[in-house]
């Protein structure tokens, strides 16, 4: 803040000796000679600070304006950041439906052969009985 207020005040000094204004008259006499007259006009203080006022509140309105463009962008942002968490969210959830369908598949595949296992040693079974009577 300290390094804020010695630039402004730098400027104001400078922009009041920028603001100053001279008038020169040169007059021709009698004698064959010129004399030179300089007018300098230095504006008064309110006036610097009027100025000053001035260009501090442009200042504040596009400081102003460009903080309203980066609120707008990082909304922008935020938004494009919601989406893709939609998105993957959607992919998570899609995926998880997917394995749970290969892991019920997998899973009656398991009983079915199961069921084979068993039935194929019933049949054994029943062979066997059948050729011990024999």
């Amino acid at each position: 803040m300290n390094t804020a207020f010695k630039s402004l005040l730098a400027a104001a000094v400078a922009f009041s000796f920028a603001a100053c204004s001279t008038e020169t008259d040169t007059t021709k006499n009698a004698d064959g000679s010129t004399t030179t007259t300089t007018e300098v006009t230095t504006p008064s203080a309110d006036q610097v600070g009027d100025k000053v006022d001035a260009k501090m509140d442009a200042a504040g309105d596009k400081m102003e304006a460009a903080g309203d463009k980066m609120d707008a962008k990082m909304d922008a942002a935020g938004d494009k950041m919601d989406a893709a968490a939609d998105k993957a969210k959607a992919n998570a959830q899609e995926a998880g439906a997917k394995m749970d369908a290969k892991m019920e598949a997998a899973g009656n595949k398991m009983d079915a052969m199961g069921d084979a296992a068993a039935k194929s040693a019933q049949q054994t079974k029943e062979n066997m009985k059948a050729a011990a009577k024999q």
